[in-house]
């Protein structure tokens, strides 16, 4: 095997071996929270501890780079979304970030809340700001639901979830989506009165 072949092999191994790190990070992480190790993330991944502290030097980059996929996969719901009719796309959105905090639980603990990239949550807040004033244009939602709404309406899915998965009578039960659907009609415009006869 030529030297560029070999260095080319090399640099190929490196990212799946990284790629793996990370998904079985996301899935300890997701899992255990912010009591997870390093050395769970390595047992996962199947892999001696030094190879993981020769990609990441700490358990917090390793954090920032899982944060970065779990942001991108929020992102990847608002462009979906904003497919939806206006009336719906607010309420897919946020139904999907339901999804993704039950799954995974662990990583939207608040203690990682400044390990999160900026940048990725800027553009989520831009995103899902546009699913909000589309859907009042449409005049689904009310015209005083702001921005800030929205974001506490997720900070208030992850609180019910967080206590689910806290609570084993409660665990599995999903009631976050009845608590999103209080929200929702909050935030919606009041139906128009039946005609009477």
């Amino acid at each position: 095997m030529t030297r560029r072949k070999r260095g080319e092999a090399m640099r190929r191994d490196a990212v799946i071996n990284r790629e793996r790190l990370v998904s079985a990070a996301e899935a300890v992480f997701a899992d255990r929270g912010p009591e997870a190790t390093l050395d769970d993330v390595a047992k996962a991944a199947d892999v001696a501890p030094a190879t993981l502290y020769r990609r990441f030097a700490n358990k917090d980059a390793l954090v920032r780079e899982v944060l970065t996929g779990f942001f991108g996969r929020l992102i990847g719901a608002a462009e979906t979304a904003a497919l939806a009719p206006p009336e719906a796309g607010l309420q897919l959105f946020l139904e999907t970030v339901g999804v993704e905090l039950a799954e995974k639980g662990g990583l939207s603990a608040p203690r990682w809340g400044e390990l999160a990239p900026r940048h990725l949550v800027e553009q989520l807040r831009d995103l899902s700001t546009e699913l909000l004033v589309r859907a009042q244009r449409q005049g689904s939602i009310r015209d005083d639901v702001t921005p800030d709404d929205i974001t506490t309406a997720v900070w208030a899915l992850r609180g019910v979830i967080h206590s689910e998965r806290s609570d084993p009578e409660r665990r599995g039960r999903e009631l976050w989506r009845r608590h999103l659907e209080t929200i929702m009609r909050g935030f919606r415009t009041a139906s128009p009165a039946a005609p009477t006869t």
